[in-house]
């Protein structure tokens, strides 16, 4: 089973769960179970890095093991994340994916002070949420599950503050901020005003 959970696990829960087993065990102790040097499990514990596929198994293991009530609880957290995410997408009007059309770049008149600004590089006018993941290098299974439901929900509002994103998608506020930037690095969405964005590009999920 820790096989088969670990893959859908995003960084954020991995980090807590390490975590919570150094405020069980110590971290010494956790480094001997998973075979892990101590420095390693510093990192871990204070999110500078983050368990590989691998060592989550094993950590994992040593949660089934010890504390079952954890890793319930950690398992019904994942389990309540994707059924959000499939009732999300319903209830914004989702249509099925399109074939893309042709790149329509915007054009705008811009004042001459305006244009003085760096322009982001012109994306098309639509863009599938696989063509971000890659465009943006998501290639886990659950951040991409975290960046859909953000992304479903900026889709379905014209503009949007950060803190709203994180409420409707019931992703940390971190974790959104984090997605909205690579979001606007890569010209997908733009700060229109102090803590207001929208998108870009009409998102097919």
């Amino acid at each position: 089973m820790s096989a088969d959970i670990t893959k859908f696990m995003p960084s954020d829960m991995r980090t807590r769960i390490v975590q919570d087993l150094i405020a069980e065990m110590g971290i010494r102790p956790l480094s001997n179970a998973i075979g892990v040097n101590s420095k390693t499990v510093y990192k871990y514990k204070f999110g500078s890095s983050c368990p590989t596929d691998e060592t989550m198994m094993r950590i994992l293991a040593v949660v089934k093991d010890e504390y079952p009530s954890l890793l319930k609880r950690y398992v019904d957290e994942l389990r309540d994340n994707f059924s959000v995410a499939l009732d999300i997408l319903p209830k914004l009007g989702v249509r099925p994916i399109e074939k893309p059309r042709a790149a329509v770049p915007k054009v705008k008149m811009l004042r001459p002070e305006v244009q003085k600004r760096e322009v982001p590089v012109e994306r098309a006018a639509e863009a599938t949420k696989f063509a971000i993941y890659e465009n943006l290098g998501v290639s886990n299974p659950s951040d991409r599950m975290t960046l859909a439901k953000i992304l479903a929900v900026m889709r379905g509002m014209q503009i949007f503050a950060l803190a709203d994103v994180a409420q409707k998608s019931n992703a940390p506020l971190d974790i959104v901020k984090k997605y909205t930037d690579m979001l606007v690095k890569a010209g997908y969405a733009e700060k229109t005003s102090r803590d207001i964005y929208q998108l870009t590009v009409k998102v097919q999920m």
